[in-house]
Order: C-alpha cells, then sequence, then structure tokens
C-alpha cells in the first residue's frame, strides 16, 4: 500500500498534511530511501544553510514511516533552547526514543507525543517488549544518580542499540543538532551524537547547520564512509513562490502575485523566514496583497515581532553581555555598510575589548550562523541575509546611535519600499539571463550551425526571414561547430570582484571546458561570456573594451587558452563584428541564443488565447517573434463585429503593436508574456496591454532637455504620444510588479 495516497494516512508529528508540504521532495525521497536495509547502520547528515528549514521535513518522514508499517521504527528528537545542560537534552532523548518506540509497536500515534513518565511507558511497553525496557529503564535508574555525566549521555544516546533483533530496525532523525554544542557542561552533545551514532550499528539522520555539522563530524572522528551528505539549501523561485501559496491559504492570509514574488526574492527563498512572515501576517489580520503591506509588516517583525526574536535570540546566544553585544553590532553594522569587510583577528579583539579565547569562541558562532567568515587570521563581515542586515542597521540606530524610535521606522519603511521595485527589477534580469547560464552548462560535445556563433553571416543570411525560413536554412547550413563540454561554470565575479560593477553576475560567465571531451591540457578551453545590455546594436568601443577586460582577467588568472563570446539583444554593428573576429572571439544576438538552446532542447511555449464572456476576450503571448502582429490581428476581428471603419481598425492595430513591442523591450518580465484584454461594450472597444516586470521610472513620457533628445533617437520608446494620437482614451498605470496600458475607441464618427 502507497501511504502517502492512502486514505488511511495519519498525521502524527508534521505540522502540516502531505497536500501543503512543498519544496522538499527530493529530500524526503532521499530520507525515505535512506530508512532502506541496504542503508543500514549509515547515518545521512543534513548540511543545513542558515534559514533553510527542516523542522517538517523531518516530521513529513517520520509520518511516512510510521504508516509504512514496516520494519523500520521513526524516532525523531528535536533539540530545543528549553534544554539547558547535555544531560538534560540526552535524558529527554531516551524518554522521546522509548515513547515513539512503543508507539509504533502498539500502533497507537497517540503514544509518540503524549505527556507520559519513563513508568507510564513501562506500563504501555508491548508484552513482547516489556523485559528489556524494563532492564533498560532499571539501568538508567542506577546511572542517573552518579557522577558521570559523559556516561549517562553516552547510555541515553545509545538506547535504541538496545532493541532485540526481530523488534524492529531504528531510524533516529535528531533535528537541531546546531544547539547542541551551546549547551551547558563538560559534555559536547553534538560530538557525542556522532560518537554514539556512529558506533551504534544503527541508521540515523543529523540536521543541523553545515559548517558546524561537517566541523563536530571531524571533532568526532567519524568514518566518512559510512556518512552520506544532504545539503539542503534554500527553495528555488518555483518552490518557494508554491510555498507561499500553500503557507497564505493554511494561514489564511490574502496575497497578490506580485507581493508573493517579493517575500520570495526578499527571503530568498528561505522557508523559515516565508513561513514566520505569514504567520505574523495571520496573527495582524494583514492582507499581502501590496508592496507597501509587505513592507510594513516587514518593519514590524524587525522592530518587535518574529524576525526580531528570531536574531535577538541568536545575538543573545552569540555574546550574552549586553555591552559586548552593543559592541559587536556597531562592529558588524560598519563592516557590512562599508566597503572594506575585511579585518584581521586582532582589530576585532581590540575592537571588542575580549581575550583571544572569547573573540574566538563568538566569531566561531558567527561563522557557524554564517554572518562572517572567519579563517582564524581573518575576518570578512557584511554576510547574512538582507533581514540580518536590516536588523542589524534598526539595531546599531537604536542602541548605539539612540536615534528616536519613530525616525527610524520611518526611514526602515522608506528604504524597503524603495528597495522593493529594485529587488523585482534585478530578479527579473536575472531571469533574463539565465538562459545563458543554462545554455552554457549544456554545452556537451554537440554539433550546431556555425553561423548562430557568427552574428555578421547569421545577419546577412537571415535579418528579417520568417522564424521557419531561419530554422529551414539552418538545418541545410554545412558548416558546423562542436561545442566542448563545460565542467565547471561560475560568474565572472566569483573570479574578480571588481565585474560587479560592470555587469549583472548572470550576465558575466566563465566557463570551465573540454573539446571532445578529452581531459587534457591540449583540448582545455575557459569560455567568457557577455550578455551585453542594449536596445541597439553594441558598437565597437562596448566590444573593444569587453575584449580587453576578458583578455586582461585571462592574463591575470592564467588561461591558457580561452574563447570570448559576446551576446546583445540586437547583435552588433559591422566594425564591431569584424574587431571581434580579429580577436578570435564569437558574437550572438539574442535571436541566435534562442535559436541555439532550441537546437539544445529548449522549447519555447506556443501562444495561448482564452475567452471570458461573450463581451471579453483574454490573449497571452509570449514576448519577441512578432507576436504583436497576433494581438493586432484579433483586434481586428473583434473591431470588424462593432462595424469600425477601416481607418479606425488600422489606428486600433498600430496602437497595440506600439504597446506590445514596447512591453517587450522595456519589461524585465519573469515570463516574458504579454497579458491583453479586449472589452466589448455598446460603443467602444477597451483594449488593455499589461506585462509583469518592473520597467523604466520615465515612461510617463514627461521628459525634457537631454533626456527628451535622448530618448527620441532610441528606435523605439514606450511612444505614449503616438498612442495617444491613434486611441480616444488612453490610460498608463504603474502596479507593483509592472505596468498596464488601457487604451479606448469609441464607435463613432468622430473616432473613425
Amino acid at each position: 500500500m502507497n501511504s502517502s495516497t492512502s486514505e488511511n494516512f495519519r498525521r502524527i508529528l508534521g505540522r502540516v498534511t502531505q497536500q501543503d508540504f512543498v519544496g522538499r521532495a527530493g529530500e524526503l525521497d532521499r530520507i525515505m530511501a535512506h530508512a532502506e536495509p541496504a542503508n543500514a547502520g549509515r547515518g545521512l547528515l543534513l548540511l543545513m544553510e542558515p534559514s533553510a528549514g527542516v523542522s517538517e521535513l523531518l516530521r513529513q518522514a517520520y509520518d511516512q514511516i510510521f504508516n509504512r508499517r514496516s520494519e523500520v521504527i521513526p524516532i525523531y528528537f528535536a533539540i530545543t533552547r528549553n534544554e539547558s545542560t547535555a544531560v538534560s537534552a540526552a535524558i529527554e532523548f531516551l524518554n522521546t526514543f522509548l515513547q515513539q518506540y512503543i508507539a509504533y509497536r502498539r500502533d497507537e500515534p497517540v503514544v509518540s507525543h503524549a505527556p507520559l513518565t519513563l513508568q507510564d511507558l513501562l506500563e504501555l511497553a508491548p508484552p513482547a517488549d516489556f523485559e528489556w525496557i524494563e532492564q533498560l529503564v532499571e539501568s538508567y535508574t542506577r546511572l542517573r544518580f552518579s557522577n558521570d555525566d559523559k556516561a549517562i549521555v553516552r547510555f541515553c544516546l545509545g538506547a535504541p542499540q538496545r532493541i532485540p533483533p526481530g523488534r524492529g530496525r531504528p531510524l533516529v532523525m535528531v533535528d537541531g543538532a546546531q544547539l547542541a554544542e551551546y549547551l551547558n557542561g563538560a559534555v559536547v552533545l553534538g560530538t557525542e551524537i556522532l560518537r554514539v551514532f556512529g558506533r551504534g550499528g544503527f541508521s540515523f539522520v543529523l540536521a543541523g547547520l553545515r559548517r558546524q555539522i561537517l566541523e563536530a563530524a571531524h571533532d568526532a572522528k567519524c568514518n566518512f564512509e559510512l556518512l552520506d551528505l544532504l545539503r539542503l539549501e534554500r527553495l528555488d523561485a518555483t518552490e518557494a513562490a508554491l510555498l507561499v501559496d500553500h503557507v497564505a491559504r493554511r494561514q489564511q492570509v490574502a496575497t497578490s502575485e506580485a507581493a508573493r514574488d517579493l517575500l520570495v526574492q526578499q527571503f530568498a527563498g528561505s522557508p523559515f523566514f516565508i513561513s514566520i512572515f505569514l504567520q505574523a501576517a495571520r496573527e495582524k489580520r494583514t492582507s499581502l496583497i501590496s508592496y507597501l503591506d509587505c513592507e510594513r509588516l516587514y518593519v514590524d517583525e524587525l522592530f518587535g515581532g518574529h524576525i526580531h526574536r528570531h536574531f535577538a535570540d541568536l545575538l543573545e546566544e552569540i555574546s550574552p553581555r549586553l555591552d559586548t553585544r552593543h559592541l559587536l553590532i556597531r562592529l558588524l553594522w560598519e563592516a557590512a555598510a562599508g566597503e572594506e569587510k575585511t579585518s584581521s583577528f586582532e582589530v576585532w579583539r581590540k575592537r571588542l575589548h575580549m581575550t583571544a579565547a572569547e573573540l574566538e569562541d563568538v566569531l566561531h558562532r558567527l561563522h557557524v550562523q554564517e554572518f562572517v567568515n572567519w579563517d582564524e587570521t581573518t575576518v570578512e563581515a557584511g554576510a547574512g541575509p538582507q533581514a540580518w542586515k536590516d536588523y542589524l542597521k534598526i539595531r546599531y540606530r537604536l542602541d548605539v546611535l539612540n536615534e528616536p524610535r519613530a525616525l527610524v521606522v520611518a526611514d526602515a519603511l522608506a528604504d524597503s519600499l524603495k528597495r522593493a521595485p529594485h529587488t523585482m527589477a534585478r530578479h527579473y534580469k536575472q531571469i533574463a539571463s539565465t538562459g545563458l547560464r543554462d545554455l552554457i552548462s549544456r554545452f556537451n560535445c554537440q554539433r550546431v550551425p556555425a553561423v548562430l556563433f557568427d552574428n555578421r553571416t547569421f545577419t546577412e543570411k537571415y535579418k528579417g526571414a520568417e522564424n521557419e525560413t531561419i530554422v529551414s536554412g539552418l538545418a541545410a547550413e554545412t558548416e558546423h561547430f562542436k561545442l566542448p563540454q563545460t565542467i565547471h561554470l561560475a560568474s565572472c565575479s566569483a573570479f574578480n570582484s571588481d565585474m560587479r560593477q560592470i555587469c549583472e553576475e548572470d550576465h558575466c560567465l566563465v566557463a570551465h571546458t573540454f573539446e571532445e571531451g578529452t581531459y587534457s591540457d591540449a583540448q582545455e578551453v575557459v569560455w567568457l561570456a557577455a550578455d551585453i545590455e542594449s536596445k541597439l546594436e553594441v558598437d565597437v568601443d562596448v566590444v573593444r573594451a569587453w575584449c580587453e577586460r576578458f583578455e586582461g582577467l585571462a592574463s591575470r588568472l592564467g588561461f591558457s587558452r580561452f574563447q570570448i563570446w559576446l551576446i546583445s539583444n540586437e547583435g552588433f554593428s559591422d566594425e564591431a563584428n569584424r574587431l571581434v573576429v580579429r580577436r578570435k572571439g564569437l558574437t550572438s544576438s539574442r535571436q541566435q541564443l534562442e535559436l541555439l538552446a532550441s537546437r539544445l532542447g529548449e522549447t519555447v511555449a506556443n501562444p495561448l488565447v482564452q475567452t471570458g464572456d461573450p463581451n471579453e476576450f483574454l490573449m497571452v503571448v509570449p514576448m519577441g517573434e512578432d507576436n504583436e502582429l497576433i494581438a493586432a490581428s484579433t483586434a481586428e476581428q473583434i473591431a470588424r463585429r462593432l462595424t469600425f471603419r477601416p481607418e479606425a481598425i488600422n489606428q486600433i492595430k498600430t496602437a497595440i503593436v506600439e504597446a506590445c513591442i514596447n512591453a517587450s523591450e522595456h519589461s524585465f518580465s519573469p515570463d516574458r508574456k504579454i497579458y491583453q484584454r479586449f472589452r466589448v461594450e455598446s460603443d467602444r472597444l477597451v483594449i488593455t496591454i499589461s506585462s509583469r516586470g518592473i520597467v523604466p521610472a520615465n515612461l510617463n513620457g514627461a521628459k525634457s532637455g537631454s533626456e527628451a533628445k535622448e530618448a527620441a533617437e532610441e528606435r523605439r520608446g514606450w511612444g505614449l504620444k503616438l498612442i495617444r494620437t491613434l486611441m480616444d482614451e488612453v490610460e498608463f498605470e504603474r502596479v507593483d510588479d509592472g505596468t498596464s496600458l488601457r487604451m479606448t475607441k469609441y464607435l463613432r464618427t468622430g473616432s473613425s
């Protein structure tokens, strides 16, 4: 029986239903596979990025294993801040183990989380298990009053290995291991867990912060041949958006698509922050429809909500003394706000007035939380999620500068609101550029038409041709280019931080490749690729600058063989193309890039047309590929039904084409689609053209001086002035995540 689809599936420890558990399907499958007999006696370390969230994953695994009713007995134990010592935590583990073992053996889920003493559990033990459990409890009672803390800890942690043969095989899952080393006492619980579990002969899963878990495993001298690693990072944008939808529905919080995407980006896909933020929205009965809704609640959370408590607790653990904590906040914020983020250990020691041992403890804790990077000699600050940096700034202004709280609140809200559209614009740019990253990552010795890497020849052959003609022409090409095999791909900024000042990270890439898939010095080639932002053909000066930039980078990094590849939306001028050829580089337009992607297996969605009520038509078309003509043709058919005169129909079509073209060129739409609504009324046709993605701030048509001259020289602008001359009413509206243009044409002599 498949427990995941069974109507009899029981939710035991899981806080959400199976259907509402999203974003970690692959990781859940990995834990379930770890419970199989082939992995008996092996450990699985869940290496968690801070705030990536892991508790619900383990709880869901517990429920699934419990419902399977196999020989595997699930045990879930969470180390919490309520425990003060390693001994008390170990005793709690023993109690939890017996409770969940008995619950499974009796097939009574309620026993697994009922408030029971050891004597209660002994009375509930099945007859077949009574004897060994009684002996275990008696041994514990004798040992409990000894003075050997390490012995009692090891005894409690080793309880699962005392299960007699034939009574089940435990899978012990421990959550919150990052808290283990901060418990009081001489015993380091995290290290003891790894030592006892690693030699216990039973399967286990240990989840905690990645830096800390790996360090503890080395300290415990674990046999890494018996350990598997599973890295738990934040969710990608798609999974995080799905999580927002599910949690918002469960918490009964109204959201919009724009607000959802902002939360995903603002919290960088963190399940922890997304969940507690939506919980806060429910507690305060706040809808999250606009950016303003989100940022108001966000600032409230920074000043006194769940986010505030999270960071306040961490800081208190890192630096318990208040005076030292204020000095630490000052040092961390100044590093985050300044350009110089790296300093010596000695500088930190003097600034914090600490002994070397005290500072080592503080830096270790900051390093584990990934707020700093510390290599025992230098400290690099300024890391951590955006919420952490915002929290630091607030605490710095309140606690260090003693500024008025009302002023800090107002500034924090204004800063968050101003940052929101830029956050989304950056996201949309990244989406537009991820095609290049994905494309290069799929290079694997395929043969493709050479013309796709030669913008000059491609333009001469195919400029203005229909897509079908181009595809047919490429199929007939006789000259081919064999792609290398990509083995490593990273942003240029990962090799030279100065590149961040020049372009977005995913617009400039370094790919280590091997020709023919042959791993030798002679076949190794480093590709240096740049996606240059430009609405016009890129000129020779820009190309020269990029070639010199890449050649300098290759020289500094010792790349003996390298290949420059430049991409631009509209291609390159003749002079620019000739320069790249002389430097043995490659050039492609956005169209060539899309054709190359298609050759390597990427498909492009077809336009989707939908109809609403009899008087309203909805259409969604992809940007580009002259799809604005489809919209114009549709509008023409609708206008003819209303008996618009031919001149008016042409005006409507021209306005739609202009609006669609400019929506394509000025939008960083995440889905690269244009949404069109045609509303038929008795005396008018109302057309709404909208797209997601932040657009330039000067789209209100009000330009002056040099701006106006500059705009006039662009081949295409929004062209609101032209559209206004063609239509009777034109309304331009900026919404949180994009723009909407509403155009009305009246059915009357004056309008035709």
